[in-house]
């Protein structure tokens, strides 16, 4: 199942993408969550099969998560039955190509 919108398909399932928003509003409150990589599909070109182990690509915007919360998120991620791994990145740290393909969660 896709998410839409304009130009932009999100691939995740509802369920998945409920699962990813819940472990962040616990584990990072207050930080936007943007999805990017191969599982943001810009355009009709862009379109190609997403592997069912394509990882999941977020970028949480500043202020930079703590340890702590680096740690509760990882473990968070690890215990939900997602089909998926999960990889965080800093917002700030993305290239500009990579930012133009990130989508908000």
């Amino acid at each position: 199942m896709t998410a839409e919108s304009n130009s932009i398909t999100l691939v995740l399932t509802t369920d998945e993408r409920e699962s990813v928003r819940t472990i962040l509003n616990q584990t990072a409150p207050g930080h936007s969550a943007f999805i990017f990589g191969s599982r943001v599909v810009t355009s009709i070109q862009d379109q190609r099969p997403v592997k069912t182990h394509s990882d999941l690509d977020i970028a949480l915007a500043e202020p930079p998560l703590t340890l702590a919360q680096m740690d509760a998120m990882r473990e968070a991620f690890s215990q939900r039955d997602l089909p998926m791994r999960v990889d965080i990145a800093s917002a700030a740290d993305l290239p500009e190509e990579w930012k133009k393909r990130a989508w908000p969660l």
